[in-house]
């Protein structure tokens, strides 16, 4: 039904967050690395990070990751991008998440398993997609005006803060056991990478009182299911879904693993609701058949998914 953020150790590549119900594979963790807040950036004041890299090596990377094996056609996301260069960016990244939805051609794949983009040391894999590269990439391509620039834009916020030289190697494979990369939600979050954090625009905010031995019990803000006001979400907020510590499994992430958060998802309004587009590896009987991305009423998976009691927003912004 969605991701689980992992716990990490070292000696093995790391990733953002992982699928809740890949609950057996906890041996697959990364090195904790937590990148330095910053507030969220233009894309105009960003630095280019192909400026940090040798050209070759550079090159190597794009090709990596525009290969037909492992990318969008690039005369698709080049048109596109052109097509909807004018819109709001919220509605950019809605529409890149309808795009994968609608194509139906992503099967679920997390990110450490064999042929996942973290195993695969790949900034791309648009046919192999878990939640949380669902989510980088959907808000990569409407950040960014050509596919080559896609790439640089998931190398600037991935291993943001990061000398690009010390990421990208000879052969252009990115190192996600680099210090630079995020391994918790909560931290991309807190980065401002991924937009401010709205969650106290959009819903009656509280405190989580209980934490967990990474996060202070009181140190972030969640809305609880019954106080989410979907009037307020827009079209390309970032959902991110947060355990209760009252269901069995949301307990075991927090006291076992630090996890606050074990999902991540994308907004998209409809008719006066709210679904979330992401990419799930289970069924929810009824809404979906997992292994793919899906689309389904927000309320709905909140209320079918015991394992969450409510979300954190980020919203991005010019």
């Amino acid at each position: 039904m969605g991701s689980m953020q992992q716990a990490p150790q070292r000696g093995a590549r790391r990733s953002v967050a992982t699928c809740v119900l890949l609950v057996a594979s906890l041996t697959m963790l990364g090195l904790l690395a937590v990148c330095k807040a910053r507030p969220e950036e233009s894309n105009e004041s960003r630095s280019d990070p192909e400026a940090g890299v040798d050209p070759q090596r550079y090159e190597r990377l794009v090709q990596r990751n525009l290969d037909p094996r492992v990318s969008l056609p690039e005369s698709l996301i080049a048109a596109r991008m052109q097509e909807w260069r004018d819109l709001p960016i919220g509605e950019r990244i809605a529409r890149w998440a309808e795009l994968y939805l609608e194509r139906g051609d992503a099967t679920y794949v997390f990110g450490l398993q064999e042929g996942g983009y973290v195993a695969d040391s790949l900034l791309v894999q648009d046919f192999k997609q878990d939640c949380v590269l669902f989510s980088y990439r959907c808000t990569e391509l409407a950040r960014a005006t050509t596919p080559r620039q896609a790439i640089s834009r998931a190398l600037e916020t991935r291993f943001a803060g990061a000398d690009p030289g010390a990421v990208v190697s000879p052969a252009g494979a990115v190192d996600y056991d680099h210090g630079a990369h995020l391994d918790f939600s909560l931290d991309i979050v807190r980065s401002g990478l991924w937009g401010s954090d709205v969650t106290a625009v959009v819903g009656v905010a509280e405190k989580d009182d209980v934490g967990t031995n990474r996060y202070a019990a009181g140190s972030f803000a969640y809305i609880p299911t019954a106080k989410l006001r979907l009037e307020h979400l827009q079209d390309g907020d970032l959902l991110y879904f947060v355990f209760d510590e009252e269901n069995e499994r949301g307990q075991r992430m927090r006291s076992e693993y630090g996890l606050v958060i074990g999902h991540q998802g994308i907004a998209r309004r409809r008719a006066g609701a709210v679904d979330v587009i992401h990419a799930a590896r289970s069924d929810l009987p009824g809404e979906y058949s997992g292994d793919r991305v899906v689309r389904v009423p927000l309320l709905t998976y909140l209320q079918r998914v015991e394992s969450f009691k409510g979300i954190i927003v980020t919203r991005i912004a010019e």
